[in-house]
């Protein structure tokens, strides 16, 4: 018992190595360079999810503040980052392994982390929660400017409708004058007893019992609505095809697969 108890007291007491003397710890520029920007993607990687999360707060508890999940959200990034940049120093020096047994939680006390590193990781969490605030406003502005394009739009859609049709109306002391051809859009339209024809390009459709100027520029006006009606951005285009000894007029487009009888 005496020799145990003088082979104890000749033993060297049991020290634990400080975290800062590690080995990741005293190359610190570089792994707190790397802390940095391995966080900060995690902001923007996670920012959905966060959201997500504080969505479900209001709807459990109303009592719980934005601020304290962010921040503790924040806390469990930079400690999973951390541990990845301990776990990486393990791999290097797989000798020492006091590191491993650093509890992350340590990085939020005095008695964990030297006061510089604590310093330096709320500075972190400062600048995470800084990015966070700003992409989610970029976010919204852009919301914000997507509405007003999506209402912009639709007020030019109702706007180029209603000229495509002013446009095409006329009144009856208009009528030879202002029925555009809808191939050449340069010539008029022209009728006779036997045909309408364009004044510049070949374009010439039979007339019938029926079938006048005027039916054709209704029929044109509603052609141009119909296809904004579709939500379609490209403009139509107008052929004529001959088909049993008949020449009609098409209205055709590529971007909705629209090929209609115009008249």
């Amino acid at each position: 018992m005496v020799g145990e108890k003088e082979e104890d007291q000749r033993r060297p007491p049991i020290s634990r190595t400080s975290l800062k003397s590690h080995i990741s710890f005293n190359n610190y520029p570089k792994w707190k360079d790397q802390l940095r920007e391995n966080c900060f993607k995690r902001v923007r990687e996670d920012r959905a999810r966060l959201l997500w999360k504080l969505r479900l707060s209001d709807l459990k508890d109303q009592s719980i503040q934005h601020q304290d999940i962010i921040k503790s959200s924040f806390q469990s990034i930079v400690s999973d980052e951390l541990k990845s940049i301990k776990d990486c120093s393990l791999d290097i020096d797989i000798g020492d392994p006091t590191l491993a047994s650093v509890d992350d939680d340590a990085i939020w006390e005095y008695d964990g982390l030297h006061t510089a590193y604590r310093g330096d990781c709320e500075e972190i969490l400062l600048e995470m929660q800084r990015i966070f605030y700003e992409d989610l406003r970029m976010e919204e502005s852009k919301q914000e400017s997507e509405v007003l394009i999506r209402n912009w739009d639709d007020d030019e859609d109702a706007y180029l409708s209603r000229a495509v049709y002013e446009h095409m109306k006329l009144n009856s002391e208009q009528v030879e004058k202002e029925v555009w051809c809808p191939i050449c859009k340069q010539g008029e339209l022209r009728e006779n007893s036997c045909c309408i024809c364009c004044t510049l390009c070949e374009l010439k459709l039979d007339r019938g019992d029926e079938v006048n100027l005027e039916l054709l520029r209704i029929q044109l006006a509603e052609a141009h609505a119909e296809h904004l009606d579709r939500g379609c951005r490209l403009k139509p285009e107008f052929c004529t095809e001959t088909r049993f000894g008949l020449t009609a007029l098409y209205v055709k487009c590529k971007g909705c697969s629209t090929f209609e009888i115009v008249i």
